[in-house]
């Protein structure tokens, strides 16, 4: 892994206390226990933010309205006529 950006942090003594113990447990530098959790808690939020969850009811409900065929609704076939005479294909 090629590393050439820095990121400074200010620790109050007690936390850095507790990163270094927690380092040494790990068997790895403070660096890397910082940059090892820092990346894992990255992608967790990442992933949650990513990631939709629905009750049991929502999820019926989103199921049934895409088992459904779609039918396009008064504006949305209007615009399509309009498009239709409109674009002309070659």
């Amino acid at each position: 892994m090629a590393v050439d950006e820095r990121l400074d942090l200010k620790l109050s003594a007690a936390d850095k206390q507790l990163l270094a113990q927690a380092a040494a447990i790990e068997g790895l530098s403070m660096a890397a226990f910082v940059r090892q959790a820092a990346k894992q808690r990255a992608a967790e939020s990442i992933q949650r933010e990513q990631q939709i969850s629905l009750s049991q009811q929502d999820f019926t409900a989103f199921h049934a309205a895409i088992a459904q065929p779609f039918t396009a609704n008064p504006a949305l076939r209007q615009a399509m006529e309009q498009a239709r005479t409109r674009v002309s294909r070659v």
